[in-house]
């Protein structure tokens, strides 16, 4: 990494340690740290407001959840009594009724993610995210296959996004089959895991970014999308308010979609998506917001 020299990095698991394992190197890394530090900003992991309270308690050290999901479990209901503060970016990325919740919006990088300096060469569509059921990728392979006869001869689909779970291991191979038994396989392409700086050049040499995620939240992807002017078809109703009405898809149905997408085939970079990023998920004023809440934070009560 090249952090600023006043951050510290500590891996609890960078080797792959057993649950136990990394369990212990965290309850000694909170013993370590937590009679210095002011204040704990936990990102997307309710587990480690359970672990870390009784160290918070002892040293009377607020903490605050960054939560962006509309899944809802055990931990999360423990952590959110826990932590003295939620941020979320919006209401459907939080479905957890709480009084400690502020919904303070995503943030994205719209200097490194911005528009291409040329028009890409040929036609590329994309979709980026973890390969799970809950992105919907068959769906959007279905899609692009309704809307073929439409596309130029050369067109390509591209996926970008790993894999976590067994499950995502096996809708992958259901995935692969899909797209044989839709006879696409040259049009295809599983482009992996990427990294969070190699994703720029990814947008801009796309010409329409896809998006069908059953998550409910808004999702990153598709603001980092929005920020280089790629135009976007999404049916996720996160959408609804924030793209204009000519990318959005109301009715699930592939045909729907696949007309969605013929549609857009000559639309080009649209600057006004862009536009919505800057003004409303800006990094920066993201940044200012989480400073401002987390200094806010008062210290826990006996």
């Amino acid at each position: 990494h090249a952090l600023p020299a006043n951050i510290r990095l500590y891996a609890v698991a960078n080797d792959r340690p057993s649950k136990y394992l990394k369990l212990w190197r965290t309850l000694r890394l909170c013993r370590e740290i937590f009679p210095r530090i002011d204040r704990v900003f936990i990102h997307m992991a309710p587990v480690y407001a359970i672990v870390a309270y009784p160290f918070a308690w002892r040293y009377r050290t607020p903490m605050a959840l960054w939560y962006v999901h509309r899944h809802v479990d055990l931990k999360l209901r423990l952590a959110e009594k826990l932590v003295d503060g939620v941020f979320s970016a919006s209401p459907e990325s939080f479905r957890l009724p709480s009084k400690k919740v502020s919904f303070l919006g995503h943030g994205v990088d719209t200097d490194l993610f911005a528009p291409p300096a040329a028009v890409p060469a040929g036609f590329v569509m994309l979709t980026a995210g973890r390969i799970s059921r809950s992105k919907r990728v068959d769906f959007l392979l279905r899609a692009v296959a309704r809307a073929r006869e439409h596309l130029p001869s050369a067109w390509k689909f591209m996926i970008v996004g790993g894999l976590i779970t067994g499950d995502d291991a096996r809708y992958r191979q259901e995935l692969d089959k899909l797209i044989r038994d839709l006879g696409m396989g040259e049009h295809v392409s599983f482009e992996g895991e990427v990294p969070y700086r190699g994703m720029p050049s990814y947008y801009q040499k796309a010409h329409m970014f896809l998006h069908a995620s059953a998550t409910g939240s808004i999702d990153k992807a598709v603001l980092e999308a929005m920020s280089t002017a790629l135009p976007v078809v999404s049916s996720s109703e996160a959408f609804w308010t924030i793209l204009p009405e000519e990318y959005v898809v109301k009715e699930r149905s592939v045909e729907t979609f696949a007309s969605k997408i013929s549609a857009l085939l000559r639309k080009g970079r649209d600057m006004s998506l862009r536009g919505i990023v800057q003004e409303k998920f800006e990094l920066s004023d993201l940044i200012k917001k989480l400073e401002m809440q987390l200094i806010a934070l008062s210290v826990p009560i006996d």
